[in-house]
């Protein structure tokens, strides 16, 4: 009955937040974010607590005082926030409005790659405001997928696939795994745009090094990839100084094929999971340092070896 009514509550909540912004000014999410940020931050401290372990683990040295690893952490939290209502407000928003608000860079990386007819597996992050990705390259009228986690309890889970039609974006459970990558190389083969993010560094088939410590990294976006022809292209919506959003498409990556297979996918994990340590890097504060396993007591002995 707990069970039940948590995800009851979870929904009708959606549902109001969502109905909520029909009747509200287009720069209402700005101001609502700032509240629900400093509500949900003090309350969620088991998640805040996790982004300050994670940034000492990782950039203890470029950010040396905790002072600095709490201001960090902060900034990621309100940009995290923000990202959310301002995904609930382009259900309400004209693709045209869409469209000349945010502007695509290096659109032709993605028509060249399209142009191949073997469609495009577009690899990001829970980085900027990844959930308006697929909103803004559906207004443009690329045919998009996205690969996502749905809520275990089934009304929650409805209610997930309901939003994701209203911004026209066809969702592909993550779980089973193999009905999953099924459906992905359906897609691939229509020629559309799937997009993964597989930045949650907590469990995979291959070690990388990330942010100066070793974790697991998913191969399912090389075995895909290799399967298939899609092309890959790194995709990151950012966030400037000024609040204004832009979704980057980055070049595409050359998955290395030496006939090895485990040096290859040792070699190719490390390439696209490059290409978010370096979005890490340049823009900290709009990663959600929620996605590796803080090291326990016997991984921190082996770093230290």
């Amino acid at each position: 009955m707990r069970y039940r009514l948590r995800y009851r509550v979870g929904e009708y909540f959606i549902r109001a937040l969502v109905a909520s912004f029909r009747w509200l000014p287009a720069s209402a999410p700005r101001y609502i974010a700032r509240l629900t940020e400093q509500v949900s931050y003090r309350l969620l401290w088991r998640y805040r607590k996790r982004m300050q372990d994670t940034l000492a683990h990782t950039m203890g040295e470029e950010l040396g005082t905790e002072r600095e690893r709490r201001a960090l952490a902060r900034h990621a939290w309100r940009n995290l926030m923000q990202g959310v209502l301002e995904s609930v407000a382009t259900l309400y928003m004209a693709k045209d409005d869409l469209c000349a608000r945010i502007e695509i860079k290096s659109e032709d990386r993605l028509r060249e790659a399209l142009a191949r007819n073997r469609g495009v597996l577009a690899l990001s992050a829970h980085f900027g405001n990844f959930g308006i990705i697929g909103p803004r390259l559906a207004a443009q009228g690329y045919e998009f997928s996205a690969v996502a986690k749905l809520a275990e309890e089934k009304r929650l889970a409805a209610l997930q696939y309901e939003i994701g039609a209203r911004a026209g974006v066809k969702i592909i459970p993550a779980r089973p795994r193999r009905e999953s990558v099924a459906r992905i190389i359906e897609a691939l083969r229509r020629n559309e745009i799937v997009l993964l993010i597989p930045d949650e560094l907590k469990s995979g088939g291959v070690e990388v090094d990330f942010l100066g410590r070793r974790a697991p990294a998913p191969k399912g976006p090389i075995t895909i990839a290799r399967r298939t022809g899609a092309a890959v292209l790194p995709v990151f919506m950012i966030r400037d100084r000024q609040n204004r959003l832009t979704l980057h498409v980055e070049p595409e990556i050359k998955f290395v094929q030496t006939g090895d297979r485990e040096a290859d996918l040792s070699t190719n994990a490390r390439l696209f999971v490059q290409e978010i340590e370096d979005m890490v890097r340049r823009y900290p504060d709009q990663w959600s340092w929620m996605g590796l396993r803080n090291p326990g007591k016997r991984d921190e002995s082996r770093l230290a070896s």
